[in-house]
C-alpha cells in the first residue's frame, strides 16, 4: 500500500507510458525454476554491484519461500528493479506492481533514510511477497484474471497485504484498517461496478487514502477469523467467497444489473 505522497507518483507511473531504461540482466536460479533479475539505470541512478548481489539473494529467497506455500508459482519470472527518487518512507523504501504473468516491476527509493541499502533490507521482501502473491492470484495489470469492481480489487489487494505481513511480521501504517473499517468495507462492496479505481484504491476526493487497500486488509483478516482459514487457504477462494466468509455478505447481484 502507498501513502498519499507515493500514491500520486505511482498513479502517474501507471497511467503514462515512458521509454524503457536500459537493463543490465543477470539470471539466478530459485527453487527449480528460473528467476531473472533485471536492473534498470534511471536518470543517472544505478545500483552498485554489491546492491545487485544483495537484491538477487533476497529475490531468490523470497521466490523459494513463496513457492513453499504456492508451488503453482512456476515458469519464468523476470523482476525488474529500478532506483527512484520517490518518497517511499512509509512502505520501507520499496514499492512495486505485477505488470503481467511472469513480470514484476520493483522500485527502490534512493532517498530512503539510510539509503538504498536500508531500503533493500527494510522493504524489499514485503514488496516481493506482495507482488508474487498477485501472480499466484492472476491479479496483474495486463492479462488480468478478474473482472471489474472495487470489491474485487479490495479482496485481491487485501490478500497480498496480509500474505506479506504474515511472512515478514511487519505492518505498514498505510494498510491498517480505520476504526470504522466495517463501514468502509460495506461501502466498497456496494459501489457501482465500474467505479473509479484511482479514487477508491488510492486517493479519494473526501481526503481518505487507500480505501480499497485498507478495507481489503480488514476484509481478509475478518474472513480468516470468521472461517478459521489461513491466508494460504483463503487465497484459493473467489472474491465473493471471501466477502461471504467475512460475514459481510456477497455483493448484491442487483447492483450489477
Amino acid at each position: 500500500m502507498k501513502p498519499t505522497s507515493i500514491i500520486l507518483v505511482m498513479a502517474t507511473a501507471l497511467a503514462s507510458a515512458t521509454a524503457a531504461p536500459a537493463l543490465a540482466m543477470s539470471t539466478i536460479q530459485s527453487s527449480q525454476t528460473g528467476v531473472r533479475a533485471a536492473f534498470a539505470d534511471a536518470e543517472g541512478m544505478m545500483f552498485t554491484a554489491e546492491q545487485q548481489g544483495r537484491i538477487e539473494t533476497i529475490l531468490a529467497d523470497a521466490h523459494a519461500e513463496v513457492r513453499r506455500y504456492f508451488p503453482q508459482l512456476t515458469g519464468e519470472l523476470t523482476v525488474t528493479f529500478t532506483p527512484v527518487d520517490w518518497p517511499l518512507d512509509g512502505v520501507g523504501g520499496v514499492t512495486g506492481r505485477a505488470d503481467a504473468p511472469g513480470d514484476i516491476q520493483i522500485q527502490i527509493a534512493t532517498g530512503y533514510p539510510g539509503g538504498v541499502d536500508a531500503a533493500i533490507e527494510d522493504g524489499l521482501r514485503d514488496a516481493l511477497y506482495h507482488e508474487m502473491h498477485h501472480l499466484v492470484r492472476g491479479w496483474t495489470i495486463n492479462e488480468n484474471a478478474f473482472g471489474p469492481g472495487i470489491h474485487i480489487a479490495a479482496a485481491n489487494e487485501g490478500l497480498a497485504v496480509v500474505f506479506a505481513e504474515t511472512l515478514t511480521g511487519e505492518i505498514h501504517d498505510g494498510n491498517r484498517a480505520p476504526e470504522n473499517a466495517e463501514a468502509w468495507a460495506l461501502e466498497i462492496r456496494d459501489l457501482p461496478l465500474r467505479s473509479d479505481y484511482y479514487q477508491w484504491m488510492f486517493e479519494h476526493p473526501d481526503g481518505r487514502t487507500a480505501v480499497g487497500y485498507r478495507s481489503g486488509s480488514y476484509l481478509v483478516r475478518r474472513a480468516m477469523e470468521e472461517s478459521g482459514l489461513s491466508i494460504v487457504e483463503l487465497t484459493d477462494r473467489t472474491p465473493d467467497e471471501i466477502w461471504i466468509l467475512s460475514g459481510l455478505g456477497a455483493r448484491p447481484a442487483s447492483l450489477d444489473q
